[in-house]
Formats: C-alpha cells, sequence, structure tokens
C-alpha cells in the first residue's frame, strides 16, 4: 500500500453497536471500510455512515453461515485484493440466541449441550474459520493486523463464580484459538491482537462508570496498531493493559 492509498479493513458484526462504532472510527482514520454484517440493509446506521463518508461498502456476511461465507468471497473479491485490517466485532445472534434460550444457557439448572454446543460453534469456531478464509487477502496486506474482540469473562483467572456458562466457555475458547492462530499468522508477519472492549455505554448518556464506546472502539484500533509482532495474541484492554488470563 503507497502513501495515498487508503487503508483496507473490514469489520464483521457490523449490526452491532460495537461493530457500528468500529466501522465509524475506521472511517474516521480515512480507512477505506468494508462493514459485514448479516443484513445490512437492515442497519440504516451503516447507510448513514456510507452517505456521511466516502470509503464505505456494505458486504453481506454472517461468520457463523457457511453458505454466508461462501457467497460474500466472491464479492469481496471484486471489491478488493487485499486487506491491511480485518476486526471480528462481537458476533449477531444466531436463530438459537433468543433472550430465553440465551438465559437458559447460562445456568447450570436450565442449560443445554445443543446450546453450549451452538453458542461455542458461533461465538469461537467461526471467527477462527473466517480469518482462515481472509488469510489471503490478509498476506496481501501491508503489515495486516487482525482484532478479535472478546470478553474480560473469558478470562480462567477472572472466573470467580458460577453462572455465564455458555459466554464464559465460548470466550474462554475465543481465546485460546486466537492465540493458537496468531503463533500461525505471525510466520506471515500478520499481527492478531485479542481485545477487551470493557464495559462500554452504547449511548452518551450512558451510566457514569462506563467506558463511552467510541473510546473502547478507538481504543482497541490504536492497541491493535501498536502491539509488536512478538506480543501477538495479547489479550488487552482498550487502554492497553493486559488482561489475565
Amino acid at each position: 500500500m503507497n502513501a495515498v492509498s487508503p487503508r483496507r479493513t473490514l469489520v464483521t458484526g457490523a449490526a452491532k453497536p460495537l461493530g457500528v462504532e468500529l466501522v465509524r472510527q475506521a472511517l474516521l482514520r480515512g480507512d477505506k471500510v468494508y462493514a459485514a454484517c448479516r443484513n445490512p440493509a437492515r442497519v440504516p446506521v451503516l447507510a448513514d455512515l456510507r452517505a456521511e463518508f466516502g470509503g464505505l461498502e456494505l458486504l453481506a456476511l454472517d461468520p457463523a453461515d457457511p453458505s454466508s461465507v461462501a457467497d460474500a468471497v466472491p464479492v469481496l473479491e471484486s471489491l478488493t485484493d487485499s486487506l491491511d485490517m480485518l476486526i471480528l466485532g462481537p458476533a449477531e445472534a444466531g436463530p438459537h440466541e433468543t433472550l430465553a434460550s440465551a438465559e437458559r444457557d447460562e445456568h447450570l439448572q436450565s442449560l443445554t449441550g445443543t446450546g453450549l454446543t451452538e453458542h461455542f460453534r458461533r461465538h469461537a469456531v467461526a471467527p477462527l474459520l473466517l480469518v482462515r478464509t481472509l488469510l489471503p487477502w490478509l498476506a496481501k496486506g501491508d503489515k495486516a493486523r487482525v482484532l478479535v474482540i472478546s470478553t474480560w469473562l473469558g478470562s480462567l483467572a477472572g472466573k470467580t463464580q458460577g453462572g455465564d456458562y455458555a459466554t464464559c466457555a465460548s470466550a474462554a475458547a475465543l481465546n485460546m484459538l486466537t492465540r493458537t492462530v496468531a503463533h500461525d499468522l505471525s510466520q506471515e508477519g500478520i499481527v492478531v491482537c485479542l481485545g477487551n472492549p470493557g464495559n462500554y455505554a452504547t449511548s452518551p448518556d450512558g451510566p457514569a462508570f462506563r467506558v463511552p464506546i467510541d473510546e473502547a472502539a478507538l481504543g482497541l484500533i490504536m492497541q491493535t496498531e501498536r502491539l509488536p509482532l512478538d506480543r501477538s495474541g495479547s489479550f488487552v484492554d482498550w487502554t492497553g493493559a493486559e488482561r489475565p488470563w
């Protein structure tokens, strides 16, 4: 990528508040952004961002749906042959994740094997497989970097109480899979950052103890850019502080 070419950034989970803010922050930095979610046409804020900024393309992509990934690949090929940053935002809820079923699988007395397995597939396995699918684009990028959004709930050291079975187990698995793929991608010179956005506020009038969502999003992008190759796979906050495993 030369000095006049914008960085090419793909953001998944762009239908969710943090995903939207990651798209916004990348656009503010002048990136050429590909905002991906299951159905972009149903996310009016993405259309607003496309009208406000140049350099935004919308991509129908659900990482947990193999047919959606297969359909998105030729579309992405038509848009670009390389990516400089891949941001795997929070996963969109799957069919199994109605409010009632999501709550069910967080408690010992009510959880089901089917629910846990599907949550694990959507929130841990799908991001890994998407990284593998997009590796040809990343390999052609300019010092490409991958940001995987996780949560502090994935920390084994920080697990001091029961409950949250599906969320904690899937986050811990995502953390390990990300750390593992970071070692493999380091051979290509690609840096991988596992990012914790903290307890962020989704609106300006959110509680004072919450991190403003724009600070969380921008902080994670900046930490990913700053992370050296020999620390690839680190689990860090938006502030750069390393999280315990």
